[in-house]
């Protein structure tokens, strides 16, 4: 039922059988979108945690939704956001909820429009509109990372690294960096 919600929206659906192929395909093509179960079990949390840490490696600003099984505790569910899940869903699950937050983090159109530059823009929970770069620049920042550390990672001037974290100061209205950081663990 979730799943026809998002192809009536003219979502491009791509369904996996395991983590594994999911895993594989984040790495091959980048999906706008991750939707996942959380897991009940403690290997199921420990796969889900895989997989979220490795999205969150790849630094491109994938949203992942995840669907929480009942009875879901809120520390597993804190430890899910923080390895960078965007939001996590209780049952009884409503795909039109589920379809409109999707909208809302990637556009009306269901997916990030690419620029003149390449560079797509995502809308972040309230972030405003960031580049893709920008995006790549928060995940950073957010990992503790210095200037010069983020512009050896993308092989960057690290003055060119200063003025995306500006823009992104700007664009979040955050006042300095700890407030930034905050701002988007709390998203």
């Amino acid at each position: 039922m979730i799943c026809d919600s998002f192809i009536e929206r003219r979502f491009h659906l791509a369904m996996l059988p395991d983590a594994a192929a999911m895993a594989r395909l984040v790495s091959i093509r980048r999906p706008d979108l991750v939707l996942m179960p959380l897991g009940d079990t403690a290997a199921d949390l420990d796969e889900t945690f895989r997989l979220l840490d490795t999205i969150r490696g790849l630094h491109l600003g994938i949203a992942t939704f995840l669907l929480a099984p009942e009875r879901t505790r809120a520390q597993v569910v804190t430890a899910a956001v923080k390895r960078g899940a965007g939001e996590v869903f209780s049952p009884p699950y409503s795909a039109l909820d589920i379809v409109t937050t999707a909208e809302k983090v990637l556009g009306a159109d269901g997916a990030a429009t690419a620029g003149p530059d390449h560079e797509a823009p995502a809308a972040l929970k309230g972030f405003g509109m960031l580049t893709y770069r920008e995006q790549q620049i928060l995940q950073l920042i957010v990992e503790g990372r210095t200037n010069k550390e983020i512009a050896i990672e993308f092989g960057l001037s690290h003055r060119t690294v200063e003025v995306h974290r500006r823009n992104v100061l700007k664009k979040t209205g955050a006042r300095n960096t700890a407030e930034l950081v905050r701002m988007a663990l709390e998203r």
